[in-house]
This record gives C-alpha cells, structure tokens and sequence, in this order.
C-alpha cells in the first residue's frame, strides 16, 4: 500500500492548497497575460503564470516556489529535514530553459554582446541542488518524459517504495514558463488564444502555465489518499501525439486498473489530461469510450484552472485534485461549453459531491508518452 501523506503546491492560484482549491470551487480561471517577458504575440495568447517575483541569487525562483510547496507538505505529512534525509528525491520537468534565457537576458543588459545561450545545466542539476538544500541524501532522479514527467515520478516512487529500497520518497513537479518553449507551441499553432477548451467543439490548443508541487509517498502509512495502481506506455504512431483511435489510450488505463486489481465500474470518476488541441482530447475521448464500453463516468479536467504545466502537471494536478476530494467535492472543467459529436462524451460543468473510493488521473503528453494512476481516496 503506497500512502500520499503530504500535498503542497505554488500555482497561478496563489501559494498553497487552499488558493487552488478555492479557484476550483468557483470555477476562476487565473489566467492573464504573458509578463514574464517579451514575446512579439504575447497579446495573442493567455498563459498562467506563478505571480511571486524572482530574487537575484542561482536558481532561486525555481527552488523559492518548490522549497515553500515542500514546507507544505512536510507540514501535512509530519516531517522535518531529519526524517527526510533517506527519502528518495525525483523531479519530474520538462526541463528548465527559464534559468539559462533568464541568465542569458541579463548577461545581454550587462552589455555582453554574445552570451552562451542556453548555458545553464539541466534538470539533474536542479534535482541535486534542491536534495542537497533539503539534505535529502537518498536517490535523486530525474524524469524529462514530457507531460507526464512528474507522474511518471511517482510510478518510479512507488515501484521503488514496494522494492523497500527506501523509507520514503519525494516527488517534485516543476515547470516555469519558457519564450523557448512558448515559440515553439506557437510555430505547431497549438496556442489557444481565448484559452483552454477542453473536450470543447470550438477547442482552439493549449494554455501553458506554470507551477510547483510535491508530494510525499511512504509506504503502509495510514493515511486517507492512496496510490493503488498506475501504467506507462509509449505510442509509436509519431514523433509528437498518440494515435486518435485511442487503443493505446485505452491500454494504458486498462494497465493502471489491472495493477489497481479493481475494474472499470469501481472508478467514482476521471481527472482526464484534457489538453484542449484537437487530436489530444479525440483520443483521450475514444480511450475513455472504449474502456468504460461507452458508459464514462464523470470527468473532468484541470488545465483551464492552472494551464497546461507541462513536466509539472502529474505532480500539481494530482495535488490540486486530491485538495479537491479533501474538500468534497469533484471540480468541474472550466473553458468546456459544447460537446464536440466526434468525442460523444462530455466532461462536468459544475462541482460535483465526492465520495469515498477510486479516481483515475490520467496524463497523455507530448510524443505519445501515456500514463495513468488509480488513488483511492477515504
């Protein structure tokens, strides 16, 4: 039995659990305009943007927002620094290209004419100087997997915990807003510029964003959020999305039920990965339909509250989703209007009452990469 026993988060909601959750409950969208820095269509879009400043020191952002989420969750989970120093430690990111643009931008106001571009070190990097500040001095991993880097995390988490390799284990998702990164969603024309639509008919692409969690795995802890069963697999239809049919889609859920040992009329309800592009959310939709024999359960999806955080996004909609339950009730997917008929099926429009027993996350990312977790919840 893998036990959640700490939860914490930075979003575009504010700093904590409960900003987010109060969002969700309302239905508020925390979206604005892109003022990190200039983009030439930065008046095109709206991303989600964390709202705390940066100081001037290495790597500060980055571990500001994740050393307060991990406060948080110490909190929740009993912990001090002490206890923590034989947990794993795993990060799941897509990558860090804010640290080396914003190095390079101020090397440019310094006068340097030809800065090293990207010259920062990647995500291994952050991982061990976050572990060395939190004097973590178990396994320190990294998992780069695109959209579900940090829910591939906790797999590696529980796997590891089952194994007994280690008392505990740490998993960290965190994404901050990239110009790289956006250019380039926007060269695939997969910005959308009145925001996340997810499932909509008129879903127009994705609404990046950015945002830091943790959670804390440890195994038979009594504790009311549980891991109880997850699944990855890769799809080799292309280099940058899953096959519409949903077959793979429909394997990787079928593989987290199985290693739930539950089947699929015991899931209460889906937080679905729910992108808002065209081809994203027809598979996920066709998935669904095939293993739920066309009889879904409710679901939702988060990305409309927080945007899509990339690497990030196992870890914080896992947190903000489990805040949710905590508080009673199932969010529903805020930016959704009309049922598109190629999907048939459509997510929640409004709070729904939860209910002790198993959820499905699922986290669909970018070249096909797929994975799916079964909580229990009470």
């Amino acid at each position: 039995m893998i036990s959640i026993t700490g939860i914490g988060a930075v979003s575009s909601c504010g700093s904590g659990i409960k900003p987010l959750v109060e969002h969700m409950h309302e239905g508020r969208d925390s979206s604005t305009p892109l003022s990190l820095f200039p983009l030439p269509f930065k008046d095109e879009i709206r991303v989600n943007q964390v709202k705390s400043a940066p100081s001037g020191d290495e790597g500060s952002r980055i571990d500001a927002m994740v050393l307060n989420a991990m406060e948080e969750a110490m909190a929740e989970a009993g912990l001090n620094k002490k206890k923590l120093s034989d947990s794993a430690f795993i990060l799941g990111s897509s990558g860090f290209l804010f640290e080396a643009e914003e190095e390079y931008r101020q090397q440019k106001e310094k006068g340097i004419t030809k800065p090293a571009p990207l010259a920062r070190r990647g995500s291994g990097h952050v991982a061990s100087r976050l572990a060395k500040r939190l004097g973590i001095k178990g396994p320190v991993l990294t998992l780069t997997t695109a959209c579900t880097s940090s829910a591939n995390a906790m797999i590696a988490a529980a796997n590891m915990l089952k194994r007994g390799e280690v008392r505990r284990a740490v998993i960290v998702g965190a994404e901050a807003l990239s110009a790289i990164t956006l250019s380039g969603f926007r060269s695939l024309m997969l910005l959308a510029p009145n925001g996340c639509k997810p499932f909509d008919a008129k879903r127009q692409g994705i609404q990046l964003g950015e945002a830091y969690a943790v959670l804390i795995l440890e195994p038979n802890k009594a504790a009311k959020n549980k891991l109880c069963g997850w699944a990855n697999l890769c799809d080799t239809h292309n280099v940058i999305s899953t096959n519409m049919d949903g077959r793979l889609i429909q394997q990787t859920m079928a593989g987290a039920l199985s290693c739930a040992n539950i089947n699929p009329g015991q899931i209460i309800a889906v937080k679905a990965h729910g992108t808002g592009t065209i081809d994203n959310d027809t598979a996920e939709g066709a998935g669904m339909r095939l293993v739920f024999d066309s009889k879904a359960p409710p679901f939702t999806a988060l990305k409309g509250y927080v945007g899509h955080t990339l690497g990030a996004c196992g870890a914080i909609e896992t947190a903000a989703f489990l805040g949710c339950l905590h508080a009673g009730f199932i969010p529903p997917a805020i930016g959704f209007d009309q049922q598109d008929p190629s999907i048939g099926i459509s997510p929640i429009k409004s709070p729904m009452e939860a209910r002790p027993g198993y959820y499905m996350l699922n986290f669909f990312g970018f070249g096909g990469n797929n994975t799916s977790l079964v909580l229990s919840y009470g």
